[in-house]
């Protein structure tokens, strides 16, 4: 057994068509077969059922793939780590994160002591950086509440408060603290319903006793356009109060508990240093930001 058998192998599997992984793989399908046939015959039994050019994993199949999948990675962090001992393109670090306004204000901190460290940050929703994570889209993942998947490491880095926001010439800018109940009949801005992980405004709402009115659903940046306006409310966390320009932040006074904000990393993938750095980074600044709010 050979690692290109392994890799059509998992072309195969993933296809469930001979002739179409043989395209995939720009080999011909008589060729792809007689790699299959040798494998299966190296492993002691067929891997397939078959019908026709259609074959599907039999359950000998699913446990090579299992093993495939483990070994191929394994060689793909080794190809990572000699790179990282050369000092090969190991300064590139792709975050995903559950809401810029989580990250953005010591992110920027991050790069101007590091100038030499390139990071892509990008907003997603919990399941997409769960995803991201396994197949190696993401690097890290910051989110609000814990990742819960067996090959996923998610540390604690803080505990947040949750604050309304308003524009700066909202009648409510002024005060000191605010209950839920004085905005039941605000207009409500938020993230998308159908990135409920990330936003919090159903479940305080609810907490409260009333159903929001949405005046809108947008990403971050929209959101705070309207509130700059005086168009509608939102919530947020401590942490960030001042990450957007003419944007208060309000403390609620409702004991509605805190969120807490958890770094991700998938736990079977090998991280350079300049990961390492970032990790290291993050839980110092955690601390920080939990002495703060």
């Amino acid at each position: 057994m050979d690692l290109l058998q392994l890799k059509y192998f998992k072309v195969v599997a993933e296809q469930e068509h001979i002739t179409k992984s043989a395209k995939l793989l720009m080999v011909s399908q008589p060729y792809l077969s007689a790699i299959v046939a040798r494998l299966e015959e190296e492993m002691g039994g067929q891997l397939f059922d078959r019908d026709g050019r259609n074959v599907v994993l039999n359950e000998y199949g699913k446990i090579l793939l299992h093993h495939a999948n483990e070994a191929l990675q394994h060689l793909e962090d080794a190809k990572k780590e000699i790179a990282d001992m050369r000092s090969r393109d190991t300064k590139y670090i792709r975050l995903g994160s559950s809401s810029t306004m989580l990250s953005k204000r010591w992110l920027v901190d991050f790069l101007k002591e590091h100038d030499d460290i390139r990071l892509a940050h990008l907003l997603a929703a919990h399941n997409e950086i769960m995803d991201g994570l396994l197949s190696g889209r993401f690097d890290f993942g910051l989110t609000t509440g814990r990742l819960d998947h067996p090959k996923i490491i998610s540390v604690p880095l803080w505990k947040d408060r949750y604050t309304l926001l308003v524009g700066a010439r909202h009648p409510m800018a002024r005060r000191r603290k605010i209950y839920l109940q004085d905005i039941q009949n605000e207009k409500i801005c938020a993230l998308p319903e159908d990135q409920s992980k990330l936003r919090i405004v159903d479940e305080l709402c609810k907490k409260a006793g009333f159903e929001p009115d949405f005046v809108l659903e947008g990403n971050v940046e929209l959101l705070s356009d309207y509130m700059r306006e005086g168009l509608g409310v939102s919530f947020g966390l401590a942490s960030v109060r001042d990450a957007y320009r003419d944007i208060r932040s309000i403390p609620l006074a409702d004991e509605i508990g805190e969120a807490s904000i958890y770094l991700s990393w998938c736990g079977e993938r090998y991280l350079t240093n300049s990961m390492l750095t970032l990790q290291s980074y993050l839980r110092e600044v955690g601390k920080q930001i939990e002495a703060e709010v």
